[in-house]
């Protein structure tokens, strides 16, 4: 039964894509439009085995996963290019055999210096390393990375161009994919069993709920300064239980934010802030809260002559609904020093720890990545996860520290 259900998942996905593609091409062949290739087909591949410290009964100890990252480029109109860039990703222990994400698969064009982008694209908005409070247009894919740092390609029209000294930037999202979570039989779930196909919407609301977003970003002196602004659906699910499963709960909400950056010699100082009309709760409901990220980056250039740059960070997060915002970063201070030799290979160190202010958790991440060949690269990361408090609601991740490798060819 799982197997034939996870066999009609991959074949919705792959049907998606494969509509999605057919319609750029009838819509090319409707207009008789000519069509070439831009340049060969370029993307990525990666490769990753995940081994977990400490055993867990009825649990693996390792996980391995391959993501597929192909992209083709053509020439359709003069300044109109077709993209084709979907994912597959897949991993073992997971129900759902291979996901198939349209991910960044889209028409761009140019008319009088405004861009327009037509299709599926991934948006990033914000600075912060660690809680990324802006980030809030794509949706997570906590299945491939339960960090939150993959995203899921949002459906758009985005129109973007200078107003004024500032860049002007416009969203229409027709359609809100639903997150992906880790299956409860894998590692890294923390231990909540997520049904994420049993899917609610408040007030009877649905996925083709229509957002609208915009971004002013505006730079002077040594200053940066961006205003946001986002309708729609919440990408941030609040939790039901239902059958002994937690079932996600999504409804629409409004965010209003502002980032500001300002650069002082060699400190890079950061401020975000964000206020959510509906933001999920710990009580499975949601309220209203601001959201602020104080930071500050440091570099040094060329530590004792050796060529080597060390970069230090210091974020420190809250808001103000507290323990009831369901979160990872509710009030909590990120520290975390990025080494670049600079040398052939482009080796990078890192070494971050997350510290939770109200029950003391600690996350700490060390991470080396460097080039094997032209087109191979290396990065090998360890996550230590065993000093979380038991009062922490992520308290399930204690066991789960893991060491992880990951090739990644590039062609």
């Amino acid at each position: 039964m799982v197997f034939t259900q996870s066999l009609n998942i991959e074949k919705q996905q792959l049907a998606r894509v494969s509509h999605l593609i057919s319609f750029c091409f009838i819509l090319i062949s409707a207009l008789n439009i000519s069509v070439s290739w831009a340049q060969s087909p370029t993307g990525e591949i990666l490769l990753g085995y995940r081994h977990f410290w400490e055993s867990r009964d009825g649990l693996p100890s390792n996980q391995t996963g391959i993501d597929v990252v192909p992209r083709f480029d053509f020439d359709v109109l003069q300044d109109t290019t077709l993209i084709l860039e979907p994912a597959l990703r897949a991993r073992n222990h997971d129900n759902q055999s291979v996901f198939v994400d349209p991910f960044k698969s889209r028409f761009n064009t140019y008319v009088d210096q405004v861009e327009i982008t037509a299709g599926y694209d991934i948006v990033f908005w914000g600075a912060s390393e660690g809680a990324q409070i802006l980030n809030i247009l794509n949706q997570k894919d906590l299945g491939t990375d339960f960090s939150g740092d993959q995203s899921l390609g949002q459906s758009m029209v985005n129109i973007s161009g200078y107003v004024g000294e500032g860049l002007a930037t416009f969203y229409y999202l027709p359609y809100t994919p639903k997150r992906r979570f880790r299956e409860y039989s894998e590692r890294l779930s923390a231990g909540f069993d997520i049904d994420g196909e049993n899917v609610q919407w408040r007030d009877s609301q649905h996925a083709y709920y229509p957002g609208f977003a915009a971004r002013y970003a505006y730079s002077f002196d040594d200053m940066d300064i961006a205003l946001l602004g986002f309708h729609g659906i919440n990408r941030e699910p609040a939790f039901v239980v239902e059958a002994g499963e937690f079932a996600p709960i999504y409804t629409v909400g409004t965010q209003i934010g502002m980032e500001v950056q300002r650069v002082m010699g060699n400190l890079l100082t950061k401020f975000e802030v964000l206020n959510v009309s509906d933001a999920p709760t710990l009580r499975g409901d949601f309220d209203e809260t601001t959201q602020y990220v104080i930071a500050g980056e440091y570099s040094v250039f060329s530590v004792f002559d050796s060529g080597a740059d060390l970069r230090w960070v210091a974020e420190y997060s809250d808001n103000t609904l507290g323990e009831d915002l369901l979160s990872l970063y509710q009030h909590d201070v990120l520290l975390a020093v990025h080494t670049s030799l600079n040398d052939v290979d482009s080796t990078e160190i890192s070494l971050s720890v997350l510290h939770d202010l109200d029950h003391g958790s600690n996350i700490i991440e060390i991470t080396l990545t460097r080039r094997l060949t032209q087109n191979i690269d290396l990065e090998a990361s360890f996550f230590d996860l065993s000093a979380m408090s038991a009062n922490d609601f992520f308290y399930g991740l204690e066991p789960d520290s893991y060491g992880e490798i990951t090739l990644t060819y590039y062609f």
